[in-house]
């Protein structure tokens, strides 16, 4: 072995070990042990073969290459060493290299199993339909035993779903504690749009009010989203009595977003009236947003709501986050009292997709209204596919 071959595994070796731990370290032993026995014996092709086959294992696909293309140059009809140069090119991105060595392979050795799936991969992968439909019919017939080139199972769509919840706070300062259930459905309409229904029940003050709301979202603009909901509560004691909301969002490049809506609430003492507008940025898995809402009670006063928040989506079967929320807001306080008080807030939440047509959300954190009271709550709901 040449001395600029022996420094090229010494470096290799290195920087395995740096990276990639233990799982790596066994692949480096072996490629120690062949190198080993490679100084005490002349080489021949299979030890040169399990020398490339050990660079690729233990994550030295440069070096693995090399291998491959040394032996490829003395034997350059061996479909072992071909795949293996294919397999390498494709690790490195190279899929138009690793497609040209795997068709020659497969010249060499047509019944090859192994060349055939990375062939279809390299299709799958580039995207061309065409090309995976004509391998596929290919391999069914040359190996009508195997599943591995059978299409993956479609995803399952569900255009609609039913959500429900429950939640329950309890508050400071000898206030009765509050409670709230909802059950909800969600559908994707024909046309590039969703509605949804929503029914409620809510205690607070030891009274209680039912709500319903509907509503939906529209590509209604070229790259831009609207929205529209109303909810109307029937003797409402401290819900609005009509509430209408509307908004329109977009995303941008680079990860940039824009959110502004309006929301109007018809209160049994009087009108609130809410405008409001968020930007949002996505950075790798996580979503920074930030809210501002500035809220008009009719013929009295206005506040200004502000709120950050940071969402973590480490997998895409779960997310994490909490929001920040700070400022004044118009509320009712009491039974019939509006009133604008400060408030301060953090919320965790998270969500779990259990499945295709399962997930559960939950949701905790702490309020503070003014010196009135504080309120901790905490909630679920589960998210079912139809």
């Amino acid at each position: 072995m040449s001395s600029r071959a022996c420094h090229e595994a010494q470096n290799l070796r290195a920087r395995a070990a740096a990276t990639r731990g233990l799982t790596l370290v066994a692949g480096i032993f072996g490629v120690l042990i062949l190198t080993q026995t490679h100084a005490q014996e002349p080489e021949s092709p299979s030890l040169r073969y399990e020398r490339a086959q050990a660079f690729a294992r233990s994550g030295g696909t440069d070096a693995a290459l090399v291998e491959f293309d040394a032996l490829l140059a003395e034997f350059p009809d061996d479909a072992d060493y071909l795949l293996g140069r294919a397999q390498m090119q494709a690790r490195l991105g190279q899929d138009a290299a690793a497609v040209e060595t795997a068709e020659r392979a497969l010249r060499l050795a047509p019944d090859y199993e192994d060349v055939w799936q990375l062939r279809l991969r390299l299709a799958e992968r580039a995207g061309d339909d065409a090309a995976v439909a004509a391998l596929r019919a290919e391999v069914a017939a040359r190996f009508p035993d195997a599943s591995w080139w059978q299409p993956p199972p479609a995803p399952v769509e569900f255009r609609r779903w039913l959500s429900a919840g429950s939640g329950t706070d309890r508050l400071s300062n000898g206030a009765p504690d509050w409670s709230r259930e909802h059950l909800r459905l969600d559908w994707q309409t024909a046309a590039a749009g969703a509605l949804f229904a929503e029914l409620s029940r809510s205690e607070r003050f030891e009274e209680s009010d039912s709500s319903l709301y509907v509503g939906g979202a529209w590509d209604a603009l070229p790259d831009w989203q609207l929205g529209a909901g109303v909810a109307v509560t029937q003797d409402a004691r401290f819900l609005p009595q009509r509430e209408l909301s509307f908004d329109a969002t977009r995303a941008w490049a680079r990860g940039w977003g824009t959110a502004f809506g309006v929301r109007q609430r018809d209160y049994a003492t009087g009108d609130v009236l809410t405008y409001s507008v968020t930007g949002e940025k996505y950075l790798a898995d996580y979503r920074i947003a930030y809210r501002l809402d500035h809220s008009y009670q009719e013929d009295a006063d206005s506040a200004l709501t502000h709120a950050l928040v940071l969402t973590w989506y480490p997998s895409e079967k779960r997310s994490l986050g909490v929001t920040l929320g700070a400022g004044e807001e118009i509320e009712v306080i009491g039974l019939d009292q509006l009133l604008r008080t400060s408030v301060a807030n953090v919320t965790l939440t998270g969500n779990e997709k259990l499945s295709a047509r399962l997930s559960l959300s939950w949701w905790l954190g702490t309020h503070e209204q003014g010196d009135f009271y504080a309120r901790d709550y905490v909630g679920l709901a589960v998210r079912i596919g139809l």
